[in-house]
């Protein structure tokens, strides 16, 4: 057989975390969040199946805290796999699940492996001869390492006429990540001719070049999250991948929404800010001023939906409107809220001494927030403040 006419296939993915404590939810929603992880992995066997993709590797950080964790998880997780005996999962450890003492892995009946399950207990070299395929993996055993696990890997022992993959979990040594544990060169795949890198431990996609490649996390942990198992095709010894992000397998949205809320776009507001997705976590940040009116709604509604989100930033002010405004204060105050208010409608320049009349009113603040925020909002502020330092009296 002519190994220079092979096409070799696989999806690479890392970082499942299964069994993760998600201490800041409640016990109900921590199983949901878990199940989900779950479902992830087994939408990436489903879509492996329906692909004719014979091959899934995973670079660490499979089970979430190894050392503590619950073996269960690493049941429920060999009890899926043996579903899909036609797909075999290389997996090694990670950081988070290291085959130290007490390790989860170490903690179950290996002899409950199925045949199409490969954990990778040492420095291995993975041969399948059949696709024509070698992969160089090697597993993490401690929590923080200076070295690159692969550093073993010796291209002058290669066949030419293989493709070579290598499996690996730690950090891409660059300016950012220079005293990260497990340093791996950027160049590392170029250096030791290997055809693809499959890392894990970095918890979004990140391409680091042609042939080097973080997932990321394919169901989030947290904000900010945002990876895909990869599909992977190399066409032939030598050759540099073809990568494809997976989409559609991730059961949960973190969402992180800012929204400045006036009296104007208030009614939308109220149906954006109750319609809450069942597979969506939202944290939002919200400013802005609206009248009396709509605060004492807007305040109700908080009150109504806090649970359904995982916080709320709440910087949203009182703008009352201009008659409240002159009834609020008398003599020189009255005077500045007027002049206030017709530099609101006007396009004059503002008076720099105006704010130090208004006694605390902090210019300096709005003197350094004047490059981000617009000439009326800097006027809104002010007649806030004083109404909030007068408007009670």
């Amino acid at each position: 057989m002519n190994r220079r006419n092979i096409l070799i296939e696989f999806i690479h993915t890392a970082d499942w975390h299964l069994g993760n404590s998600f201490s800041h939810f409640s016990p109900e929603m921590r199983k949901k969040l878990n199940d989900a992880r779950f479902l992830t992995v087994e939408s990436i066997f489903i879509y492996a199946k329906n692909k004719n993709i014979p091959l899934i590797l995973c670079a660490g950080d499979n089970i979430d805290n190894g050392q503590l964790a619950d073996p269960s998880h690493l049941d429920r997780l060999i009890r899926m796999v043996a579903k899909y005996p036609n797909i075999k999962l290389i997996l090694i450890a990670g950081n988070h699940d290291p085959l130290m003492a007490n390790s989860v892995y170490y903690r179950y009946d290996k002899n409950l492996f199925p045949d199409n399950f490969h954990l990778v207990t040492d420095n291995e070299v993975i041969s399948l001869p059949d696709s024509g395929l070698v992969i160089f993996a090697g597993s993490i055993k401690e929590k923080n390492g200076d070295y690159n696990p692969l550093n073993w890997i010796d291209p002058a022992d290669f066949d030419d006429n293989r493709i070579h993959i290598g499996l690996v979990h730690g950090s891409i040594r660059n300016e950012r990540f220079a005293n990260d544990a497990f340093p791996i060169e950027p160049d590392f795949a170029i250096q030791k001719k290997l055809n693809y890198l499959a890392l894990g431990d970095w918890h979004s996609f990140n391409k680091i070049n042609e042939r080097t490649y973080y997932p990321g996390v394919p169901e989030p942990l947290q904000f900010g999250d945002q990876g895909y198992p990869l599909r992977v095709t190399v066409a032939k010894p030598g050759a540099a991948p073809t990568v494809e992000k997976i989409t559609g397998v991730q059961q949960y949205f973190w969402l992180e929404i800012e929204k400045t809320i006036s009296d104007d776009n208030f009614p939308t507001f109220q149906t954006e800010f109750s319609s809450i997705g069942l597979k969506e976590i939202r944290k939002i940040k919200l400013s802005g001023f609206l009248a009396p009116g709509n605060y004492k709604i807007y305040k109700d509604l908080l009150r109504l939906h806090r649970s359904q989100y995982y916080s709320i930033i709440d910087q949203v002010g009182i703008h009352p409107d201009d008659e409240e405004l002159l009834k609020m204060a008398d003599g020189s105050m009255r005077d500045l809220v007027n002049q206030l208010l017709v530099l609101k409608k006007s396009n004059e320049e503002i008076p720099e001494d105006i704010f130090n009349r208004i006694v605390p009113f902090n210019q300096e603040n709005v003197e350094k927030a004047a490059e981000s925020i617009t000439r009326e909002e800097i006027l809104d502020r002010a007649l806030l403040k004083m109404y909030q330092m007068f408007g009670s009296q």
